[in-house]
């Protein structure tokens, strides 16, 4: 059921809609637990934002109450959180953000979009059910070349599992585009940050991770590029 939620912050005030639990938790991660603080120079000093599970805009919202110029990119694929996203966007007259309906993986072209009860946990996948999306795909190297970004202030991902596929399609010259990344990890198919971790050292980024304290297998992880 609709609600809508009056949120201070940083001496602005957002106006957001919230349909479901998931919505309420994810909005609390953002604002309350400050889970993403550890960016806060990253997106204060940021020229461009990319923010891939862009959910409901809950993240851009605070981007932009701590940053007013930075250009954000916000990807999200499934329709109904699409479709938030820009109401919530709209109502609070948000300028200088380009929503894209889509997800970034290690491929381009189309995939399919498993959707979950729980708003905040689909994920791209093989299966065909009647929960199944179409959506569009991108690796990061050709979504940067279609919306014509040379560099990335910060990378932000929240895609639940979906990161080592991500990380799978970058290369080099992806890496050289970003200065910053933070993100939520999930130890997810007997897959384990460390991975990454280790593609993002072998890249030149210095790497902090932050375990969660409610969920063992997932986490945070702030990296910056050393070399630009």
């Amino acid at each position: 059921m609709k609600k809508n939620q009056k949120i201070n912050f940083n001496n602005l005030e957002f106006s957001v809609s919230l349909y479901d639990e998931a919505d309420e938790s994810v909005l609390n991660e953002i604002f309350k637990y400050r889970e993403y603080r550890i960016a806060d120079e990253a997106i204060k000093n940021a020229s461009t934002i990319v923010d891939v599970g862009a959910h409901k805009g809950f993240f851009a919202l605070y981007a932009r109450s701590l940053n007013l110029n930075a250009a954000i990119f916000c990807v999200e694929p499934e329709e109904a959180n699409f479709a938030a996203l820009n109401e919530n966007l709209n109502n609070n007259v948000i300028k200088n953000v380009i929503s894209v309906q889509a997800a970034i993986t290690n491929k381009t072209g189309f995939s399919n979009l498993t959707v979950t009860e729980d708003s905040h946990n689909h994920y791209l996948s093989t299966e065909l059910t009647e929960n199944t999306q179409t959506v569009k795909v991108f690796t990061f190297g050709d979504f940067c070349k279609e919306y014509k970004i040379d560099e990335v202030s910060l990378l932000k991902m929240d895609i639940e599992g979906g990161e080592y596929d991500l990380f799978l399609g970058l290369g080099l010259d992806d890496f050289k585009k970003i200065k910053n990344i933070v993100m939520e990890y999930h130890n997810y198919n007997g897959q384990n940050y460390k991975e990454i971790e280790t593609q993002l050292r072998e890249n030149g980024f210095g790497v902090q991770i932050f375990p969660s304290k409610f969920d063992k297998k997932m986490g945070f992880i702030f990296a910056h590029n050393k070399r630009v």
